[in-house]
């Protein structure tokens, strides 16, 4: 009996020593390209993953072309040519031999490459998490469509999304434990209405240590951002949480999710995010709609449609207004920057196409008005000159005038003609 044990433990010791590489070669790869996770087969060799060229062709925009004859597969990427031969080490980029540590190989008519190095040739960035097996390539890089929009912050995990200002009646917005969800308002009466308790968001934003994205691939769902071993994951539930009534305004809210997720910005170090106090939006708003009551001639931009910048621009925030030729023309827009303590440093109208009326005014008025607006947003202290050289691209004799200070702090456009302060710029202090 005790042989027989002996040989059974002599057995199974055989099998974990030959199946433990075998395992290992064959872990299972998440791979995730752009804060798209791919469902696609990978293969781990001599500790690099390696995939099927034609699975990840498509998602990184490559032109594949396979010389069967010469056994050498050729992929192109802009100005960058990259030659692989199978069964072989051995890869060209463009036209420089290298050796690599692992070969390409043909597996079930696949042709696998070595990803890492696939993708740091056409330029793109890659991150290993080893405790999940995700492989990172690129950062999700989505872009807003989106200008009449509202800022949130996600103060916990230090990100901006631009919200639609539709959103502020449309939609039911919470963050709770640092984590996003944003409901579809209509939807959600319907349900506090038929006695239901609970119901799922359109969409949820959260921070983890894993990548549900990587584990359940799913159309729609992104990593907006991995850094040390943390992933920033936008996910919607797959099953929409709307009643047949209500099916309209749910979809436009996850119609206009993916365009939102375009305006995500993570802030770190390097980039202090301006509006962390809530008091300098408010106040810069403040600001904005007080020049169009008394420095912009009336009617001709919506107040209540008051732009944000999908970026934040560091140190300074940034709005403004526009009014619309046609669906892609701007006619005239309105632009304000405010500085990190919600103080106006530039104003400016900008016409391209807009009839505007004819307002003309005289210089003593233009002064005055020139002056009132400095003291009003800037400095109540402040006197101002004409100085009609000071700015050469906005000044044109009686159409114009520029104003200036005597130790040249500020500069102030007045349009003559149409009688209002086209232009504000802080230079110092």
């Amino acid at each position: 009996m005790k042989k027989a044990n002996l040989y059974l433990i002599f057995i199974l010791m055989c099998i974990m020593i030959f199946t433990i590489p075998a395992q290992a070669e064959s872990n299972i790869i998440n791979v995730i390209v752009d804060g798209i996770a791919l469902d696609i087969v990978t293969v781990l060799k001599h500790n690099r993953v390696l995939v099927p060229i034609d699975s990840i062709s498509e998602c990184l925009d490559l032109a594949v072309e396979f010389n069967e004859k010469d056994m050498v597969v050729n992929v192109i990427k802009d100005n960058v040519n990259i030659e692989f031969i199978l069964n072989s080490n051995k890869v060209k980029l463009n036209e420089k031999e290298l050796e690599l540590d692992v070969e390409t190989f043909m597996k079930e008519e696949e042709i696998f490459v070595p990803v890492r190095f696939l993708a740091e040739s056409i330029g793109k960035t890659v991150q290993w998490d080893d405790k999940n097996h995700n492989i990172i390539i690129g950062v999700f890089s989505k872009k807003a469509k989106i200008e009449d929009t509202f800022l949130y912050f996600n103060e916990e995990y230090g990100y901006t999304l631009s919200f639609p200002n539709s959103w502020e009646n449309e939609t039911i917005i919470e963050t709770k434990d640092g984590i996003l969800y944003v409901y579809d308002k209509k939807s959600v009466e319907k349900f506090i209405e038929d006695g239901h308790e609970s119901f799922d968001p359109v969409f949820e934003i959260r921070c983890s240590d894993y990548s549900t994205v990587a584990e359940l691939p799913y159309k729609g769902n992104y990593v907006l951002y991995y850094s040390d071993g943390k992933y920033i994951e936008a996910l919607f539930g797959r099953d929409f949480q709307f009643c047949p009534e209500t099916l309209d305004s749910y979809t436009k809210i996850y119609n206009e999710v993916q365009k939102v997720l375009g305006s995500f910005n993570k802030i770190d170090d390097d980039n202090d995010f301006v509006e962390d106090d809530k008091n300098n939006y408010k106040r810069e708003i403040r600001v904005l709609n007080d020049i169009l009551d008394n420095y912009v001639p009336e009617n001709i931009f919506i107040e209540r449609e008051i732009f944000t910048y999908k970026v934040p621009v560091q140190n300074t925030s940034f709005l403004f207004l526009r009014n619309m030729r046609n669906e892609e023309e701007i006619s005239i827009k309105m632009e304000a920057e405010f500085d990190k303590n919600g103080k106006l440093i530039r104003y400016h109208i900008k016409n391209y196409w807009h009839d505007l009326e004819e307002n003309p005014i005289s210089q003593i008025k233009s002064l005055e008005l020139a002056k009132d607006f400095v003291k009003r947003y800037v400095d109540e202290g402040s006197e101002l000159i004409k100085i009609s050289d000071l700015y050469p691209s906005l000044y044109e004799e009686g159409k114009h005038e520029t104003y200036g200070d005597k130790d040249g702090n500020y500069i102030v456009v007045v349009d003559l003609i149409h009688g209002f302060v086209e232009y504000f710029s802080l230079i110092h202090g």
